[in-house]
């Protein structure tokens, strides 16, 4: 079952070889699923991000931050990104996922990454949330 699962993600995302803007572009806004996207090292540099969409130093120190299993921070403050405040629904350790209004955001951290998504409406917050989620887990299962 394990091996069918690493096989169906690497036939999903294709190899490594892709560049990080490649994944941003492909599986994630490619998906219709997703209207904005980033994916960021831990250090707070841009690996990738779709136009118009940046992280600022600030934001994206409280949202790192905002990785915990208990007592997220971004609790009381909200994810900040782009200059848009969320309501956080979820954080801990893996996920934070937030909203306004219909639309919202889905942050998720691996070895070495930080993977955002926002989503507006029509697209529900499922859909997103298993885009962002899945290309996390592919790049956990690859060392990333």
């Amino acid at each position: 079952k394990v091996l069918l699962t690493t096989w169906l993600l690497r036939f999903y995302f294709k190899d490594l070889t892709m560049s990080w803007q490649g994944y941003v572009d492909n599986n994630l806004l490619g998906t219709g699923k997703i209207a904005s996207a980033a994916i960021y090292g831990h250090d707070g540099s841009a690996w990738a991000t779709s136009p118009g969409f940046s992280v600022k130093p600030v934001e994206f120190r409280a949202l790192f931050d905002g990785f915990k299993d208990e007592n997220s921070p971004l609790f009381g403050s909200g994810i900040r990104v782009n200059a848009v405040k969320y309501f956080t629904l979820k954080a801990d350790a893996r996920s934070c996922y937030g909203k306004l209004g219909d639309d919202g955001i889905v942050a998720v951290k691996t070895q070495q990454a930080i993977l955002i998504g926002t989503y507006k409406e029509p697209i529900k917050p499922g859909q997103a949330t298993l885009v962002v989620e899945n290309l996390a887990d592919y790049l956990i299962g690859v060392g990333y």
